[in-house]
């Protein structure tokens, strides 16, 4: 039986701003299972690398392998950027975050919210995506908040629709960026 392919293998990451380095030939591979914490001072580019890895930042050198499949780069004008976007969102959708403000959309209420990529990315149903996120839903705690907007809810309550939101992908890795930062013990 073949080797199942590292589910995200990140390799010697640099970006630049200008003339400075924030990460320096960063590296790390994730196994299914793995938990992964990145400490450090704020500033230090923790988010940088998070948002890099997910290509939201385009590093200046290094690799990004998304379970087994190596992400193409080309060198342009602006600099260096994916040389297939249908290839970044394959990766995309197997690679899920939760960002450090949570992104919510405000004009979808947080079931609108939750069932978008779903839909519009994997192809999902709509009975099908609303479904799962009722299910998703219940398991942060928010099943009764469905129908709420962001506006309406805590930033706990929102840190939470983003955890349901990035599970509704069935990704095979998460980031996330601050993921208690809003959250109780």
């Amino acid at each position: 039986m073949a080797d199942t392919p590292i589910p995200l293998d990140v390799r010697n990451i640099t970006k630049r701003f200008g003339d400075i380095e924030v990460l320096k030939g960063l590296s790390l591979k994730a196994h299914k299972g793995d938990v992964i914490t990145l400490i450090g001072a704020s500033g230090s580019g923790k988010s940088t690398f998070l948002r890099c890895m997910n290509l939201l930042e385009q590093p200046n050198e290094g690799d990004l392998i998304v379970h087994g499949e190596q992400i193409r780069f080309k060198e342009t004008k602006h600099g260096r950027e994916p040389a297939d976007w249908k290839q970044v969102v394959r990766m995309r959708a197997k690679l899920s975050m939760v960002f450090q403000s949570f992104n919510l959309w405000a004009h979808m209420t947080l079931l609108e919210n939750i069932i978008e990529a779903p839909v519009h990315v994997l192809g999902k149903t709509k009975k099908e995506a609303i479904a799962h996120a009722r299910e998703l839903l219940e398991r942060v705690g928010l099943d009764e908040h469905a129908d709420y907007y962001p506006a309406q809810m805590s930033g706990g309550q929102q840190q939470r629709g983003a955890i349901a939101r990035a599970l509704a992908m069935d990704p095979e890795v998460m980031l996330f960026d601050e993921p208690t930062s809003a959250l109780d013990p």
